[in-house]
């Protein structure tokens, strides 16, 4: 006899046919067909107005979806609020708005983890500041007075909060220095590690295909490209459809 078939294992997040806008009749996500195996790390790249960020406010419960389907660990949230999504373990990280400037750190965390219950949230509060020692430091400073990079490490600790199967951030190294990008994609790829699926929208192309493992290119709100992050490098298509050029992303991008 034959060996049982090993089951195929449920993806993350399943996205089929998406349609989605601001406006009815003015769709900027056009019928993408996305699926994100458990633990990938996908980017999402493309040019301005490419519907990058659309695509994962839609997926968020942020942006309406006109049609299509999005699928998380097989179940259907297409229609889901996006509080009861974050409760379901999909966490998302706007490029703005992310943290409540007028609120402390601590106040800011306590407020994410408002959806928990109770007993719990002092815990999952104390792990996020042994993963976040510069948090930990000045939990009672506001958090409209940090640093950049301090605001993404607050915002992606709100996020974390629920400890989220899947992680989606909407261009989290907006504004920021070389070297603090440097260390928030380095979070990033330890939090991956330790089995959080991401997605992540970037414009810094060469960061994002550092880190991640997988990326797709959009084009007018449809998917125009795919492939292997590391083979991405040296791929003329990806800079036609990003930049308009022939030459690499490597060269440019500087």
């Amino acid at each position: 006899m034959s060996a049982a078939a090993s089951p195929i294992p449920v993806p993350a997040l399943d996205i089929r046919a998406l349609v989605a806008g601001y406006e009815p009749d003015l769709p900027i996500v056009r019928g993408v067909d996305l699926t994100v195996p458990s633990g990938d790390f996908l980017v999402l790249l493309g040019p301005n107005g490419a519907g990058k960020s659309t695509l994962v406010k839609a997926i968020a419960g942020v942006v309406p979806i006109k049609s299509g389907t999005v699928h998380l660990r097989g179940q259907d949230i297409t229609s889901v609020p996006s509080h009861r999504k974050t409760a379901r373990g999909l966490a998302f990280v706007p490029q703005t708005e992310n943290i409540f400037a007028t609120l402390s750190i601590h106040e800011n965390l306590q407020l994410a983890a408002a959806i928990l219950p109770k007993a719990a949230r002092a815990g999952l509060i104390d792990r996020l500041y042994r993963r976040f020692p510069d948090l930990a430091r000045q939990p009672s400073r506001l958090a409209g007075a940090l640093s950049g990079g301090q605001r993404q490490m607050l915002a992606v600790a709100r996020a974390l909060i629920v400890d989220p199967a899947v992680l989606i951030l909407d261009e989290p190294s907006a504004g920021l220095s070389p070297k603090i990008v440097g260390e928030v994609f380095s979070m990033l790829r330890e939090i991956n590690g330790e089995g959080v699926t991401i997605v992540l929208v970037e414009q810094n192309v060469k960061a994002a295909l550092s880190v991640s493992r997988r990326a797709v290119v959009l084009v007018e709100g449809r998917i125009a490209h795919e492939g292997q992050a590391d083979g991405l490098f040296g791929d003329p298509l990806l800079a036609r459809l990003y930049l308009g050029t022939s030459h690499s992303v490597e060269a440019a991008v500087p």
